[in-house]
């Protein structure tokens, strides 16, 4: 699991690089970033139940990734 949250870290930081951040601002925005995650990971596997359950109407494809 460590390896994951360190290619997230990496990831969030090389986006912020090329959006401009550096010094102590890309501390504090990695650290804002970081911090929602765990909930947004959270909420997916929450809907993702719902919806294998029932209790969600599931989504298509085009749904979550919009159609062309």
């Amino acid at each position: 699991m460590a390896d994951s949250n360190g290619d997230f870290v990496e990831a969030i930081r090389s986006d912020l690089i090329k959006e401009g951040y550096s010094g102590q601002e890309l501390q504090k925005e990695l650290k804002s970033r970081q911090a929602k995650v765990k909930p947004a990971v959270e909420k997916m596997l929450d809907d993702a139940h719902k919806m294998a359950t029932g209790e969600a109407k599931s989504m298509s494809y085009d749904e979550v990734f919009g159609g062309e």
